[in-house]
This record gives structure tokens, sequence and C-alpha cells, in this order.
């Protein structure tokens, strides 16, 4: 079974709200800290607030990139991303292009994918947002492949913007998985609750979750241990 501290790094503390103000990003890299999660995921306007309030913490500043529709021109994306990484984001989450996805435009998508991975080099993790609940199975599959053979550090689930992503969608994921590739799942709904993210971790090979309610889960999984010891 995970302690405490072993649980607390499976989880990245999101917030990515448009209305988010300083005093709330302050708040949430306050409870990252106090719980040691593995980051803190922010809009990329609020990076070096995050970076100054998580100084010597432990738990890095991270970045979303082409958030939340992935839509925006490629060059965009790596601008952003370039600048995330001279900020000193220990990880960016980029969307994926998801209309290029669909209609199969896979040269687009794998050359998003293979820049994503070289901007961010070997000191920034790479998080590749799929939005699974517009792709069909075989997109997913077909783009989890895509990330193994480029060495994109996780594959992500979803955004939480548009749909929540499902169990099957994790399966297709892991079945399709290969080299040091992993599964990050987000965008699940602010009740998200601790039995599911020990399910996930446990049965699902999940190994790391973004929600707004880390510092909450990891309270409550402190909670459950010293009750079990009992």
């Amino acid at each position: 079974m995970l302690s405490v501290e072993q649980f607390a790094k499976h989880f990245d503390l999101a917030l990515l709200a448009p209305d988010a103000r300083e005093a709330d990003i302050v708040d949430a890299c306050k409870t990252a800290a106090k719980y040691k999660v593995n980051s803190v995921n922010v809009n990329s306007c609020w990076v070096e607030v995050a970076k100054k309030e998580l100084a010597g913490s432990g738990v890095g500043p991270s970045a979303v990139i082409g958030f939340p529709y992935g839509a925006c021109a490629s060059r965009v994306k790596f601008f952003e991303l370039e600048e995330m990484v001279k900020a000193g984001c220990t990880a960016c989450d980029m969307v994926v292009n998801i209309g290029a996805v669909k209609d199969k435009n896979y040269a687009l998508v794998t050359e998003e994918i293979k820049r994503f991975v070289e901007i961010c080099g070997k000191g920034c993790d790479t998080k590749l947002i799929f939005e699974v609940g517009f792709l069909s199975d075989d997109d997913i599959a077909a783009l989890t492949k895509i990330c193994c053979e480029h060495g994109v550090t996780y594959v992500k689930t979803a955004t939480g913007s548009q749909a929540f992503p499902d169990v099957k969608h994790v399966k297709i994921m892991k079945t399709n998985l290969s080299g040091n590739t992993k599964i990050k799942v987000s965008g699940v709904p602010r009740t998200f609750t601790l039995p599911a993210a020990i399910y996930l971790f446990e049965h699902l090979g999940v190994s790391l979750i973004g929600t707004r309610s880390a510092g909450a889960l990891v309270q409550q999984y402190s909670e459950y241990l010293g009750e079990i010891k009992k």
C-alpha cells in the first residue's frame, strides 16, 4: 500500500478556471506545498506566481499549452512551450489538435508531438491531453501509440472543459502503452472520490491524476490509513 507521501506524488493540483485570480493561485500553491503533491498545473500567465510560491517546497510549477481546445496554430503552441520551459516549468500539458486527430492528419499531429518533446527536453515532463470525449476508440489507440513512439512522458485523458473521461478510455490507453510513457487521468469532476483514485492506481496502471481536489484527496487518504491501522 502506498504511503501518504507516495500517494501525494501521484497528483497534480490543477487550477485552470478562466476566472482564477492571483489569490486563488497562491492558495492552491499553499495547499500543494502542504501535501507535497507532484505539481501545480496552471494557465501559462500564472507560472511565475506559482514558481515563486512553490520555491523550496519540492512541488513543481507546470503549465497548460494550447488550452483548452488545442486548435491554435502549431507555432503558437511551440512559442508558449518555449516560454514555459524558460520560466522553469517542471512539466507542460499540451492539448492535441483534436480536429487533426479526427481527420487522421497524423503528419500534423506527429510533428506537434515531436516538437513538444524536443522543446521540453529532459528537464520538463510532457503530458499530451487527448480530450477523449471527442475521440473514437481507434483515435485514442492511434494517438497513444504515436505518443509512446516519440517519448511523451504521459498520455492524458481530458481538459475537463468538455466531457469527463470514462474507465474505457483509460483501458484503451493502457492497452496501447509502450516504452516509458505513463497515463495521467484528468478532466475528472470536482466530486472525484478517493475510492476512484485508488482504483485507477491499483487496477488501471494510472500514474498521475490531475484535479483541483488533490489536497483534499491526500488528506482523506491519510485519514483512511489511520483508520485501517487502528
